[in-house]
């Protein structure tokens, strides 16, 4: 015979070895007093039991001088941004960009070259002399080949700011989710608390009434096996809630302390959509779209520029050399020279090939991009549109007095109203309700955060829309 209270049905039955140590004692001084009120134990082994029950299942409250800082949501997605060292590492793709315009704008992008020379002469007559002679000169662009340089440098500005706006647009999913999983968890954290202090209190009465001889050994046992189960629940929502708060203190570029406190509710707004709309909306304002194009523009702007580049440069020199004669007069020459390459064998052909590659890439990319775009509109808009039709299932009214049907089993127990059994289903159903209305008020929002990431607007500009249309 096995015994095993869940709290609610959402959880799997685990313990730890000394949890399972201490429900075998129990147990088996159930099945030994089962059915008449048998002697009481020993008081050792049951308080040995109890203390060791306790001990490993209690729930451990923050200590009173750790310090929480209050945090908002508006607040929380400012310091993301601002902090966030994954998001300052993909701006400085901006600071490369800007710098590749900077070089792109100058007026001739070849320096001026100068050459000094000298040579030996020597005459017939016999002897000789030193010839001096410099040159300066400089390759000069003739085909535009500037401004298509600045174009394409442009283009990749513009791709690299749409990939930070992107991932500042995955950031602030990441952080809404994070803080709404925070704000979840402790309303998760404050139910489990309450069940435990419940369970707690009916342990007592049970003790109490077990004394008293109004019920068997059985029941008390089985609420002290409820007690323990509810304080390592409780134990184990206070671990996930804080584990919740290191990591939005990690997308907020702090150091994981856990010492954020998340302030504000879990409203719930919804609203109808068009989904085709979301998707046009999407399609036009999604920044990882925007950068796909961008690179389709940069790429072409680089194919004009390399057909501008087989026509060749122009290399413009100037020179000054001296010549001796025989008798000794020494001439002065100046003069300039003008050369340019042939283009017989370069012609960029396999520049423009592999630009030909590029180009169908960027544009079979931005292809799949808005496929994707359009998939994941559909399951956020479907995701966000049952999470809504869960909620409204939800009475307020009857939620609101889950509490107070709490305080009314535990004085119809007290009073010896119902028996244990029946207490058990009717809490295990109070905590039921009020668990999965949590749990839908958290895939409620979560399926919201995916809809403004997905068509890339705050879901409240989505409101003010859909009011308009």
């Amino acid at each position: 015979m096995s015994v095993c209270w869940s709290t609610y049905s959402h959880y799997k039955c685990t313990r730890p070895l000394q949890a399972v140590a201490v429900l075998l004692t129990i147990t088996s001084s159930s099945l030994a007093g089962a059915g008449s009120d048998p002697p009481k134990p020993p008081p050792s082994a049951r308080g040995s039991a109890v203390a060791l029950a306790q001990s490993d299942l209690n729930v451990r409250a923050p200590s009173a001088g750790q310090l929480k800082d209050e945090i908002t949501l508006e607040a929380a997605l400012t310091a993301a941004l601002e902090n966030n060292p994954e998001l300052l590492a993909v701006r400085q793709e901006l600071t490369v960009a800007h710098g590749h315009l900077s070089k792109a704008r100058y007026w001739n992008p070849f320096n001026p070259q100068i050459g000094v020379g000298a040579g030996r002469r020597r005459f017939e007559q016999g002897g000789g002399d030193i010839q001096p002679e410099a040159e300066l000169a400089i390759e000069v662009e003739i085909a535009g080949q500037r401004g298509k340089r600045i174009e394409e440098a442009e283009q990749g500005l513009a791709r690299a700011q749409a990939e930070v706006d992107d991932f500042e647009r995955l950031l602030c999913a990441r952080v809404k989710e994070a803080f709404y999983k925070s704000l979840y968890l402790r309303r998760r954290l404050e139910l489990f608390k309450k069940t435990s202090e419940l369970n707690s209190r009916l342990r007592e009465a049970t003790t109490v009434r077990f004394r008293s001889g109004e019920v068997a050994k059985l029941d008390e046992n089985l609420a002290v096996i409820r007690d323990g189960r509810s304080r390592r629940d409780a134990f184990q929502a206070d671990r996930d809630y804080k584990t919740s708060l290191l990591e939005l203190e990690r997308l907020l570029g702090r150091e994981p302390l856990g010492r954020l406190e998340p302030q504000g509710g879990l409203p719930i707004e919804p609203v109808a959509f068009d989904p085709t709309a979301l998707v046009a909306v999407a399609l036009e304002r999604r920044p990882d779209l925007r950068a796909r194009r961008a690179e389709i523009r940069r790429v072409e702007a680089e194919q004009r520029l390399t057909r501008r580049s087989i026509v060749p440069n122009v290399t413009l020199g100037a020179f000054y050399e001296e010549e001796v004669g025989a008798d000794g007069e020494r001439d002065r020459i100046v003069g300039g020279r003008i050369m340019f390459p042939l283009p017989v064998f370069d012609r960029k052909q396999a520049e423009l090939s592999v630009l030909g590659g590029r180009h169908a890439q960027a544009e079979y990319d931005r292809r799949a991009a808005a496929l994707a775009v359009r998939g994941e509109v559909g399951d956020a808009y479907r995701a966000y549109d049952a999470a809504v039709n869960v909620l409204s299932l939800y009475e307020t009214e009857a939620l609101s007095r889950v509490g107070e049907n709490f305080r009314f089993i535990e004085t119809a127990y007290r009073e010896g109203k119902i028996d244990l059994l029946k207490l058990v289903v009717v809490q295990n159903d109070l905590v039921d309700a009020e668990f999965s209305y949590i749990e839908s008020l958290w895939d409620y929002w979560r399926a919201a955060v995916a809809l403004e990431s997905a068509v890339a607007r705050p879901l409240s500009q989505l409101r003010e829309t859909s009011k308009t249309n």
